[in-house]
């Protein structure tokens, strides 16, 4: 992750799925554009206790990351509400949390939320889907157009030898 430095970046954009899945797509004053997919899983012991974590940074083609930022920045993504902030929004503690933080001027935007791609709390509790939930998924949709988040990580899941391993709250044997 790339700290913010107001000389050479104009933002940052990441969005990160749970501790597993961070994408980093990054703005430069000069007008160039850079980005990053990460995925990470650690390796664990037969007690399930955490040792080494295995990291994929994937680049992300330059064009291809002008191409969303514009189109992310186009759809609200730099002034997305936190779920805490709006009115009948559902977060839990188990499941997996989508953040979304925008970077610019030296100011911080964070958003998180919960479940994201499901209705059935909202349905469960007969509340309306929120506005800013909605676009919250239009945000990780304009994403997944360019490449999807989670065929990335099943095919980085999948390339891993035999084995034990663990991430977001989830413990995976292969082999």
């Amino acid at each position: 992750m790339r700290e913010f430095d107001s000389k050479l970046h104009e933002r940052i954009y990441r969005v990160q799925v749970e501790d597993y899945q961070n994408v980093e797509m990054i703005e430069f004053k000069n007008g160039e554009f850079k980005g990053t997919l990460t995925h990470l899983v650690w390796k664990t012991n037969r007690k399930e206790i955490r040792k080494d974590s295995i990291v994929q940074k994937i680049a992300i083609p330059n064009s291809t990351v002008k191409k969303l930022i514009t189109e992310l920045n186009s759809n609200g993504f730099e002034k997305l509400k936190d779920c805490n902030d709006v009115e009948n929004c559902i977060s839990g503690l188990d499941g997996t949390t989508i953040f979304f933080k925008t970077v610019k001027n030296g100011e911080i935007n964070s958003a998180s939320y919960w479940e994201l791609k499901s209705d059935y709390y909202y349905n469960q509790n007969k509340v309306k889907l929120p506005a800013e939930v909605i676009k919250a998924r239009k945000l990780i949709s304009i994403i997944n157009r360019e490449f999807d988040l989670n065929e990335q990580f099943q095919n980085f899941l999948n390339r891993l030898p035999n084995g034990r391993y663990s991430y977001s709250m989830l413990i995976m044997k292969k082999g």
